[in-house]
């Protein structure tokens, strides 16, 4: 008896913690519903309905609907490079959507990208490693930027030694 009380015992912590999983989901995932909308105007401004955008981007969504030159770029498929084409004035509010959904991503991946970085460099064998050492790593690693080797080396004077 005793032994089919710890498992049941058991078996309610299991069920206990993954209610408590579900929920942190719930409430984790709760906010892309509110945004969602938003998420869809980014996405595909062409198919959304305009009863069910925001007001304020309502008649930039009719204007954008109906011109076909943007239909043909969007028809492209990168979604970043025709919200760079559109105008800024004429289209001011999408492009603000537009921003903001395109970073709601963008940071996640570049915290993973820092993270799984800084997990290679300091391992075991590198455990000595320098705070500022391990700071130069990471902002190298994280750069978009490449250095011109060409122009860099050209600038060295060589020391000719005795």
């Amino acid at each position: 008896m005793a032994e089919k009380f710890n498992k049941t015992a058991m078996n309610f912590s299991y069920v206990e913690k993954l209610d408590m999983l579900i929920q942190s989901f719930q409430d984790r995932f709760s906010e892309f519903k509110k945004v969602k909308p938003l998420l869809d105007i980014f996405s595909n401004p062409f198919t959304i309905s305009v009863e069910n955008a925001p007001e304020s981007m309502q008649l930039e969504i009719i204007d954008i609907q109906n011109d076909q030159d943007l239909r043909n770029k969007f028809n492209e498929g990168d979604l970043l490079n025709f919200y760079r084409c559109i105008d800024k004035n004429t289209y001011k509010e999408l492009r603000i959507n537009a921003l903001k959904c395109a970073s709601l991503f963008g940071s996640t991946y570049i915290c993973e990208q820092t993270f799984s970085i800084l997990n290679n460099n300091k391992t075991k064998n590198r455990n000595r490693l320098a705070n500022e050492s391990l700071e130069a790593v990471l902002r190298v690693a994280t750069s978009k930027f490449e250095p011109n080797i060409k122009k860099i080396v050209s600038t060295m004077q060589c020391h000719a030694s005795n």
